[in-house]
């Protein structure tokens, strides 16, 4: 199995000013072009499955990357979410204006069964890696052991995906870098001696963005993390 790990296009909230930032905010001018040349690169790529946080800047991001993949069916799963997020997220009938392709599912948990848990994310990193090694567990028992699973988040809970993704622990002070629509590939195969073998494919490969003004360096990537 391959896990792919996307950060959704640059956002409002990824500008510096603080008055434009909202609890949901959308792709910008130059975050909307970033998510269509990442549907262009995955557009030649092998992806069995889509799945995307309900936040609309990575709905809008996985929009991109569906209609490239012959209008590909967009799974939201909940437990992509922002660290911090406020449990107020798009209904599938708003979900479906932004992205056609977004399958059915269920309303979101309501803020007072969540509230506290994602709180407790803001001030304890190992709390939201918990919920990042259910998500990694969630996909490797849904999806066939040789499908590729394209999964659209963002960047400070994307981290935990991946240090879940390798199976690994996740320090407070130390950071995976994720530039807006950088893709991280991990991968699992049989190994000679029986054991599985995990690889880390890629990290935050912004190549797609090369050569256009929309790439940018990773001081520019790691001052994105936050505000997220």
């Amino acid at each position: 199995m391959t896990i792919l790990i996307a950060r959704h296009g640059e956002s409002v909230n990824n500008l510096p000013d603080a008055a434009l930032h909202t609890l949901d905010p959308g792709l910008t001018d130059r975050g909307l072009a970033q998510a269509r040349l990442l549907g262009e690169r995955c557009a030649g790529m092998r992806i069995d499955a889509l799945l995307s946080s309900p936040l609309l800047r990575a709905l809008r991001t996985a929009q991109e990357i569906s209609v490239r993949k012959d209008d590909m069916p967009v799974q939201i799963l909940h437990e992509l979410v922002e660290i911090g997020t406020d449990y107020a997220t798009l209904t599938h009938g708003e979900a479906v204006k932004i992205c056609p392709a977004a399958l059915p599912y269920d309303p979101a948990p309501g803020a007072g069964d969540y509230a506290d848990g994602y709180a407790l994310e803001v001030r304890d990193p190992y709390y939201s890696l918990a919920r990042a090694y259910r998500v990694i567990s969630l996909i490797r028992q849904s999806w066939p052991e040789d499908a590729t699973v394209l999964l659209v988040g963002h960047g400070a809970f994307n981290q935990r995906l991946i240090a879940a993704a390798l199976r690994a622990a996740f320090p407070p002070d130390f950071i995976f870098s994720q530039g807006n629509t950088g893709l991280t590939a991990v991968d699992y195969r049989p190994g000679d001696t029986g054991h599985e073998i995990t690889r880390l494919v890629m990290m935050n490969d912004t190549s797609h963005l090369y050569g256009t003004q929309y790439a940018g360096g990773i001081a520019q990537a790691v001052a994105a993390n936050w505000p997220r």
